[in-house]
Parts: structure tokens; C-alpha cells; sequence
């Protein structure tokens, strides 16, 4: 594979398994993430991955992909500059828990000074809650409102960013009057539970001017009580 901007490598031990990390390898990342993601989709505005693999290749340090985390400019407009966490996907044959990955991403970004303010949506249509961004204490704001993720053309759903890439809106009204023969739909989600954490004080600072709140965990579907952080090896 081929290897994009930085690389660095180094080891996590965790119980009896060792996980070699590798910066901004986008193609493993992208290969994760298009084969093992609910989505099949890498996103754009890409400003952090790191990855996951196991012992192997020629030096000993490059073997399989099996977990990846993906940081980009966020797909909505914020008034501060804040980075999303937009993808988080490990395969089987990762043992080790997310919450590490989490750790260590969140510490490259505080290094590189890019941002100091993180956010992240788990998709409720999808049946998230974020029970991965509780494990590693991250902070919940609660649950948005539903609200169009994208638009159905000709029976075919297209993501929001998508379109906006594609036809430079996701707005079912605009896009009709530029096509009008085409068969266009909005498509709205269940609400996204947004989660979020501050690099340094700054970035507290940013939230409180964002209005972020701290609210106790939703819990999963089905459960008893509300969730407490805990050790999880949960996708995104």
C-alpha cells in the first residue's frame, strides 16, 4: 500500500496483543472503511488517519489493517473551528479496545496544535448511541433533532455530503429547479447523539462558546439505565 503524507510507527501493548500504529496511511484507512464500514464511503476533508495493523510486511511493523480512525472538517458549518470524528471502524481480528485508538488520535491532534475542539455524531438510524464515545469519557450534548442527511434521487439515497460535492447542495428545492424531471426526495435521519471533547482549555473555552453541554449518557435501546463508562470495542 501506498503510503500518503506522514508515517510514524510505533507500538500499543494492551494485555497480550501489540498493535502497530501508522499517521495519515489514508489507502488502509480508506480499505477499512470501504470494506468493513456501515457507510462504504471515505469521507472528504480528511485531516487526520491513523491506523491499526498488525506484525508482518518486510520490517515486521506493517502487517494487516484491522482498525482506523478518521478526522475530517466537519460536513455542517460550525462558527469554531472543530474537527469531526467521522469514522471508527476495526475488524475482527482486532482485539485490543477502541478506546485506545481513540487515546492516541486524540493525543497526535493535541501535539499537531490543528485543533482543539473534537465532535461526533453516532447515528441513531443506524442504532448507535455512542456507547464507544462514553467508554472513553468523552463529553454528550444530547440528541439533535431529525433533520435531512441526504436526498433519495430516482429511488437511490445520496448522503448529504455527497451531494454537496456532487451538485454543490443537498437542498431537495434547489436541486429540483436546476432538474425538474428528475425524482428527488428528502431523506432524514432519527436525530444523531453529538458527542465532544476539549484538547486543552481552549477548546472549553470554544465549547462554552459553542453552547456544548455535558448531560448525563443516553442509554442503548433496551437497557435499564443510564450507561457509564466502560471498556468496549464497539464501531462507530
Amino acid at each position: 500500500m501506498r503510503r500518503d503524507g506522514r508515517t510514524a510507527v510505533w507500538l500499543v501493548r494492551w494485555a497480550r496483543s501489540i498493535m502497530n500504529i501508522w499517521i495519515d496511511d489514508r489507502d488502509s484507512a480508506a480499505f477499512l472503511v470501504e470494506s468493513f464500514h456501515y457507510s462504504k464511503r471515505f469521507p472528504t476533508n480528511v485531516q487526520l488517519t491513523m491506523t491499526w495493523c498488525l506484525d508482518g510486511g518486510l520490517f515486521g511493523d506493517r502487517g494487516d489493517p484491522v482498525a482506523a480512525i478518521v478526522f475530517t472538517v466537519p460536513g455542517t458549518r460550525w462558527s469554531e473551528n472543530v474537527f469531526e470524528l467521522a469514522r471508527l471502524i476495526r475488524t475482527e481480528r482486532c482485539d485490543v479496545p477502541l478506546t485506545g485508538l481513540i487515546a492516541e488520535a486524540c493525543s497526535q491532534l493535541r501535539r499537531d496544535r490543528k485543533t482543539d475542539l473534537l465532535v461526533s455524531f453516532a447515528d441513531q438510524t443506524q442504532g448507535h448511541h455512542g456507547g464507544i464515545y462514553q467508554a472513553a469519557s468523552w463529553n454528550y450534548d444530547g440528541q439533535r433533532d431529525r433533520s435531512i442527511d441526504g436526498l433519495v434521487i430516482s429511488g437511490r439515497f445520496i448522503p448529504g455530503r455527497v451531494c454537496n460535492h456532487r451538485f454543490g447542495t443537498r437542498s431537495p428545492q434547489l436541486l429540483k429547479q436546476r432538474h425538474p424531471d428528475w425524482d428527488i426526495r428528502p431523506h432524514f435521519d432519527e436525530g444523531k447523539h453529538l458527542y465532544w471533547r476539549a484538547l486543552d482549555k481552549n477548546g472549553r473555552k470554544k465549547a462554552d462558546r459553542l453552547g456544548l453541554r455535558s448531560v448525563p449518557y443516553v442509554k442503548p435501546t433496551g437497557s435499564a439505565s443510564v450507561c457509564r463508562p466502560q471498556i468496549v470495542t464497539a464501531c462507530r
